[in-house]
């Protein structure tokens, strides 16, 4: 003991990683050994967000790009960080406003997933589908916040490198091999969500045209231009379309929701409590309500932090309770005919245009969500492209190819529902859940937290950890028999 605590003082003492390995020499952690650097260049999280960010020009910032602090980090002119040279800790401060911090939160968290939960909710219950959906709402902020937790007390031990992703933060706690984990479940997350777009484009398209128009035709269709946007290098670039992104998605969310209440309900038909459906909508809850890779560079941007958790807990319990409303009113308008995405139930001259306009939003978002898996995996399998001279023809083969394996995984994914719960027992449990308690446990260990925090903890790990594997287990045997 005293000989590591000993190797501690002399290797830098105000190193938060040497301090750390002290304090799980004395107890204070849960043998905390990170891997000494020189580090690889890093990869930071990649931070379009896990539930539909669009991120407009001016809020790039706020995702990793124009920072001033960090032009010497890379000499592209990528939004993010992505594989380049690491670099010194230098002070950052925020400007959002808690005005434009609500708006940012709901923007991350509102999406996609939201058009899937009458659907789960037909499946469980309204009952029992909102109070899975409080709980993992509940969950979700009490991790995301461990999160946070996690990097002040980093930042109090005096961290080098600023610690502005969940990437990041992997590789102060578990070293290149914990930012590794982190990134890749991020760049897995982000292709599933771009699949299920596909997925839902591809299933809506059929329907406006009464399925006179193949699936294949109308996945591989979205392929060509899909594959030109792709090949943007700037966030800015993409900014109008993510601008027509939100627009659509706004105008088609807010009819679907009109909409709801122009049908005869089936009350008769609806049912309160059907436990079999329980794994189901747990798991299509934590797809929708994902958003750990965005919390660390959302409470960033925030001009006052200290405020920040109190304005997360209040936006997302509005959020929780809109999601409640509409899976909730969705499911009461069409009872056991709800189908997944719920735009498919819509009928009539109105519901061909907001299948179009949510068609739109989720297509013009795709390359958005697609941005950060390209810049990584360019980065893994070609190391060499940000080295003179440069050359983009590999470059651009291989981001064709990403869109073509997208492609290729939504035409033989027909179901949105099920691969939602893919998705979310899967990659969202891990890294909404299990990771940040994790994390914490490594920082804080024994001596900085409590017993009933550590047995909260564990708790959230094993159920974590039941939910993501019997969910998967289930998703992947519906999409491989698949059920309806």
């Amino acid at each position: 003991m005293t000989s590591r605590i000993k190797e501690a003082d002399g290797n830098h003492a105000s190193s938060p990683k040497n301090q750390l390995k002290a304090a799980a020499a004395t107890g204070g952690g849960f043998g905390y050994t990170p891997i000494p650097t020189p580090s690889p260049p890093r990869i930071l999280s990649p931070l379009v967000d896990l539930q539909e960010v669009h991120n407009i020009s001016d809020q790039l910032e706020m995702y990793g790009g124009n920072d001033s602090d960090d032009d010497t980090c890379c000499s592209d002119s990528s939004a993010y960080d992505l594989g380049r040279s690491s670099h010194e800790t230098s002070v950052h401060h925020g400007t959002a406003t808690p005005t434009q911090m609500v708006v940012n939160i709901f923007i991350s968290f509102v999406g996609a997933g939201l058009l899937g939960l009458p659907y789960a909710f037909s499946r469980s219950g309204w009952l029992l589908g909102t109070f899975c959906l409080a709980t993992v709402s509940i969950g979700n902020v009490y991790s995301m916040l461990l999160l946070v937790k996690c990097r002040k007390r980093l930042e109090s031990y005096g961290c080098r490198r600023r610690i502005k992703g969940y990437g990041d933060l992997g590789r102060e706690i578990l070293g290149p091999k914990g930012e590794m984990l982190v990134n890749v479940c991020l760049v897995v997350s982000q292709a599933g969500f771009a699949i299920a777009y596909l997925i839902f484009i591809a299933a809506n398209v059929q329907k406006i045209t009464s399925g006179s128009t193949g699936r294949a035709t109308v996945v591989f269709g979205c392929v060509p231009l899909l594959s030109i946007l792709i090949q943007f290098r700037d966030m800015k670039t993409l900014s109008p379309f993510s601008t027509v992104a939100d627009i659509a998605n706004l105008l088609g969310l807010t009819s679907v929701f009109i909409q709801d209440f122009k049908y005869n309900t089936h009350s008769d038909n609806v049912k309160g409590v059907d436990f079999a459906g329980l794994v189901y909508v747990t798991s299509v809850c934590m797809y929708s309500l994902e958003g750990a890779g965005l919390i660390l560079p959302l409470e960033n941007s925030c001009a006052n932090r200290e405020d920040f958790p109190r304005i997360l807990k209040q936006t997302l319990l509005g959020i929780t309770l809109l999601m409640t409303f509409f899976g909730t009113c969705g499911y009461v308008a069409f009872a056991d005919e709800t189908a997944s995405p719920i735009s498919l139930n819509l009928k009539g001259e109105t519901a061909t245009f907001v299948q179009m306009a949510l068609c739109l939003a989720l297509y013009f978002t795709y390359p958005i969500m697609m941005f950060p898996v390209s810049d990584v995996l360019e980065n893994l399998f070609l190391s060499d492209l940000h080295k003179p001279p440069r050359t983009y023809g590999p470059s651009r083969l291989l981001r064709i190819c990403i869109v073509l394996l997208t492609a290729t995984i939504a035409y033989t994914t027909p179901n949105f529902g099920h691969f939602l719960e893919l998705v979310g027992a899967s990659i969202c449990t891990l890294l909404g859940f299990i990771l940040p308690c994790i994390f914490h446990m490594q920082v804080f260990g024994r001596a900085e937290s409590t017993k009933w925090e550590r047995i909260l903890h564990v708790c959230i790990i094993v159920i974590g950890i039941y939910f993501g594997v019997v969910g998967t287990v289930d998703a992947i045997g519906k999409l491989s028999n698949n059920e309806e």
